[in-house]
């Protein structure tokens, strides 16, 4: 029953992951409007959320089961954890690699972290 759950749980982890690369990419294409820096710009600061997220996913998931109820623990704290340090590194680097773009790259990573909330509401997920 639990590997049941953990099987579903992971496949509505990929199902969302998918939605959110889809639309951030759609938030990076509107960037095109202006120029390709701004949409590069854009995308960067999405993917800082959704690599982070896809370690979070890996991490959380790599653990199942009752009897390994404290690996499982252990698991999310130090995904989420990491997750968080993948972002910021992730960021800092935008903001190397594209000065002047800093405030699309907030944009960019303040939009995917709305989706990573909203997506879900947003999108029948049982």
């Amino acid at each position: 029953m639990s590997q049941a759950l953990i099987k579903r749980g992971f496949e509505q982890a990929k199902r969302l992951l998918l939605i959110q690369a889809i639309l951030i990419v759609a938030i990076a294409s509107l960037g095109l409007l202006k120029n390709y820096q701004v949409a590069l710009a854009l995308l960067s600061g999405g993917i800082a959320v959704y690599i982070a997220n896809l370690y979070f996913v890996y991490k959380v998931f790599s653990k199942s089961g009752a009897q390994a109820s404290k690996q499982v623990v252990r698991a999310f704290y130090l995904g989420e954890t990491l997750k968080i340090v993948i972002s910021v590194s992730l960021l800092v680097v935008a903001f190397i690699l594209l000065p002047g773009f800093e405030m699309f790259v907030l944009v960019g990573y303040i939009s995917a972290l709305l989706l990573q909330w909203l997506t879900p509401v947003m999108v029948k997920t049982h």
